[in-house]
């Protein structure tokens, strides 16, 4: 388990490193790629154990839950009416139907209804790995994520049903409904409680001295886990308890944001990192998932044939059934063909076919784990391929950072005049200008170098120069801000200033930081 994890975390950070290179190329293909290599290459695949359904919710469940304190509680509440049609009619909707074609294809009725219930959930990461570089409309960029925070805890609970059926040979209507609402009712109650304790023993902290702040980013990591963990254990939805969470405590911190400003930025930055390495690490598993399942189907060549065409066809009913939906909400054609086509699966409909393994006999879930696989390909491929079409290119992103690179030469260069203009010592003036210069990546290697060596060789400066050093950046900083609030006022530029004004900030928190070491 251990090696497993450090060569699936690996890969995660290396497909991080080797994405910024390929700017066109979404991070999720990439980490779907460095999957793939793990198991053409025969001793990391040996490293990479049996895939465990349950353990991968728990990288899930943290995704989710940071989506969803992302999300508004206040955009929930007015979006009820959406969230019941897109993860109760929908799925409903669309399990009824293509399990209804399938049994005409020969497919027995109870794993028919189950490979339908199957491909039902859809996956926020995944739609937005089909879509950089493009602009989905609001109306259904919106409709897309609300589906996916709450649609996987219904797609959950049908499948449940299903393998009931396949088990007792009937399918239970009033187990299934009573089952529904425990389980969601039950994880609403888990996630707003769990949320109000972690909130009152935070708000408790904060109260504290600052020492209290490493706590509550701990606190933080560890809430999805315990969340998800104690609905699991009652029986109810972990999935919406998670999505509950996350809710609840966006508000929190909406209103708790200046008690601790580092401990929130801090906060910001670690939710950050986490959700680009569970990411990552779950398209890395989704890659290994996937050619594992092909490479035994080619070694096999026992289902490809009957199995492929049903995968086939399965994607197409859910896209069918999803364009109908949205022409019954009065989405145009177009805003209707975006829908249908955003709901791609990802990882998670894989580990939920995992977990009905022990359910249903070896032969069956074979004939489910390629079907599920040839949807979860298709449903990321077609858009990739239809998007570029359907939707409008953003080329903000270029020109941001074009802007940006501009902008920020004549916000040093304004530094570096300031400097120009006061006395200082030359050891200092030149560790100034050295900084001053980083801002951009304006030091070459050998200039680096050349630094590194000369610090590490020079006597430690003296509290005074340390003193001096500290006020001639702060001098420097504040020019720099003079000149970025001079060109926000004069050309209207607030959305590109405000990104170098931030860092200017952060640079000057780094210099006067008090636990700051190295400062």
């Amino acid at each position: 388990m251990l090696l497993s994890s450090i060569t699936i975390v690996s890969a995660a950070v290396f497909a991080s490193i080797l994405a910024g290179f390929i700017p066109r190329l979404s991070i999720n293909y990439v980490c779907m790629l460095f999957g793939v290599l793990i198991v053409v290459i025969a001793p990391l695949n040996h490293l990479v154990t049996r895939f465990d359904a349950g353990l991968f919710m728990y990288i899930v469940a943290p995704l989710i839950y940071f989506e969803g304190q992302t999300t508004r509680l206040n955009a929930v509440r007015q979006s009820i009416g959406k969230i019941i049609g897109t993860a109760i009619v929908l799925v409903v909707a669309a399990m009824a139907i293509s399990g209804s074609l399938l049994t005409l294809w020969g497919v027995p009725a109870a794993l028919a209804f189950l490979i339908a219930a199957l491909s039902t959930p859809t996956d926020a990461t995944a739609t937005a790995a089909v879509s950089t570089g493009l602009i989905v409309p609001k109306r259904q960029n919106d409709l897309l994520k609300m589906e996916s925070l709450f649609n996987d805890a219904s797609g959950i609970i049908l499948i449940t049903a299903c393998t009931l059926w396949i088990q007792n040979g009937a399918f239970q209507y009033q187990w299934t409904i009573l089952h529904f609402f425990t389980a969601a009712i039950g994880g609403i109650l888990i996630g707003i409680a769990a949320a109000l304790v972690m909130i009152t023993f935070r708000r408790g902290l904060q109260q504290l001295n600052s020492w209290a702040a490493n706590a509550q980013n701990m606190l933080f990591i560890a809430t999805p886990f315990v969340v998800y963990y104690l609905a699991e254990e009652l029986h109810v939805s972990g999935i919406i308890a998670v999505v509950c969470a996350g809710l609840m405590q966006n508000s929190e911190s909406a209103s708790s944001r200046f008690i601790h400003p580092r401990q929130y930025h801090n906060g910001l930055v670690l939710m950050g990192m986490l959700q680009e390495l569970l990411n990552n690490m779950v398209f890395v598993i989704l890659g290994i998932i996937v050619s594992r399942v092909v490479y035994k189907d080619l070694v096999t060549q026992s289902y490809s044939g009957r199995w492929l065409l049903i995968g086939l066809a399965l994607y197409i009913v859910n896209v069918i059934v999803r364009y109908l939906y949205g022409r019954l909400v009065t989405m145009t054609r177009r805003g209707s063909l975006i829908f249908a086509l955003g709901g791609v699966r990802g990882a998670v409909t894989l580990a939920l076919v995992y977990s009905v393994a022990a359910s249903v006999s070896a032969h069956q879930f074979n004939q489910v784990i390629l079907v599920e696989t040839l949807v979860v390909l298709l449903s990321m491929i077609v858009p990739s391929l239809l998007f570029p079409f359907l939707l409008e290119h953003d080329i903000s992103e270029k020109e941001t950072a074009r802007r940006i690179v501009s902008i920020k030469e004549k916000m040093v260069e304004e530094g570096i005049k300031a400097i120009e203009k006061i006395y200082l010592p030359p050891t200092i003036r030149a560790n100034v200008l050295y900084d001053l210069r980083d801002q951009q990546s304006n030091n070459s290697f050998k200039k680096f170098w050349q630094h590194w060596l000369h610090t590490s060789r020079q006597p430690e400066l003296s509290p005074g120069e340390k003193e001096m050093e500290q006020r001639a950046l702060r001098w420097a900083f504040r020019a720099e801000r003079e000149y970025l609030d001079m060109i926000s006022q004069k050309e209207n530029l607030r959305d590109y200033v405000y990104q170098l004004y931030n860092g200017v900030l952060l640079a000057e928190s780094i210099l006067i930081d008090p636990d700051n070491e190295l400062r």
